[in-house]
């Protein structure tokens, strides 16, 4: 950055040692081409109504984006809430059906024992 201002200082000394015109005219002439930019640039009145538009436009983005973001939290969290229901829901069936297998089970083993004592004995040999 040093180095460049360097350059412009160099520049602008070199451009008044070769300058073609005198200091008064110089002046005269840098002034008037600097009324003239002044009048490509839009008036302050301009660039206040350019500046409320540009934040009204920001603002309206930010909103939206504000509500799509709100938008997507819910549906995310709705998710979950179905999501965890649908998990409770499964766990509890599982359980009963567990339950009724285990039930089955049970029923299953006491009538196989029952059948067995009610069962006639084979004869047993004596060798």
């Amino acid at each position: 950055m040093n180095r460049f201002f360097k350059g412009v200082l160099c520049g602008v000394g070199i451009g008044l040692l070769i300058a073609p015109m005198r200091g008064e005219e110089m002046r005269r002439l840098v002034t008037q081409r600097a009324r003239e930019f002044r009048g490509y640039l839009p008036e302050n009145e301009q660039l206040s109504r350019y500046s409320s538009q540009v934040g009204d436009r920001v603002s309206h983005t930010a909103d939206v984006l504000k509500d799509y973001a709100q938008h997507t939290a819910s549906n995310v969290k709705q998710g979950s809430q179905k999501f965890g229901q649908q998990t409770r829901d499964t766990a509890t069936t599982i359980q009963q059906d567990s339950q009724d297998v285990m039930d089955s089970t049970k029923d299953t083993i006491r009538t196989a024992k029952t059948n067995v004592k009610n069962s006639p004995q084979p004869p047993t040999s004596n060798y």
